[in-house]
């Protein structure tokens, strides 16, 4: 009898240890938990108030909402374009794929988020752009810089002429765009 209660005993203690560390792991993940869905509440923010501006055609989304590489690349792309008789880079609104003035009902549905790591401060994030005008699906690769969420990258998709959906990374596109020659 005496020898099944140290057992238990020495059960019991193991178990408590365990516990505790369990514990300890379980709190580390809920804070973990905590800092992405904080930084996926402000991510959501960020496109939501993107595209309330984008439908008043207020200021510069860019410097509100995109991350110095992008405000950069855009820049260099604009300065080379300035040197085509023709349509450049752009033939419509980066943001909402429009060529037009935008319409006053643009909204982001479905916001999901594909990968979230907030220790790297890298997001990527798809969800449809819709309108009266136009749907359309796309991703923002976020970045984590000057204490904010900033879009780092759109990745727009399309369909082809076979009617198959294919995607356009507009950040890569710019970049490859500004390697070649002017005409």
């Amino acid at each position: 009898m005496r020898r099944s209660i140290i057992v238990v005993s020495a059960l019991m203690m193991l178990m408590a240890c365990g516990s505790k560390k369990t514990q300890a792991e379980s709190a580390d993940a809920a804070v973990l938990d905590s800092t992405v869905i904080l930084a996926q509440e402000e991510m959501t923010g960020v496109i939501k108030e993107l595209y309330a501006a984008e439908a008043k055609n207020e200021g510069d989304v860019d410097q509100l909402y995109a991350c110095h590489v992008w405000q950069e690349t855009v820049a260099a792309v604009e300065k080379k374009d300035s040197h085509v008789a023709e349509i450049g880079f752009f033939n419509e609104n980066y943001w909402t794929q429009m060529q037009d003035s935008n319409p006053a009902d643009l909204e982001a549905r479905d916001i999901k988020f594909e990968q979230v790591d907030v220790e790297k401060g890298r997001a990527v994030v798809s969800f449809i752009l819709h309108s009266s005008v136009q749907t359309v699906r796309q991703k923002f690769e976020f970045c984590h810089e000057d204490g904010n969420w900033r879009v780092h990258n759109i990745i727009v998709y399309f369909k082809n002429a076979d009617g198959k959906e294919e995607e356009s990374n507009l950040l890569e596109g710019m970049r490859s765009y500004l390697g070649e020659p002017l005409e």
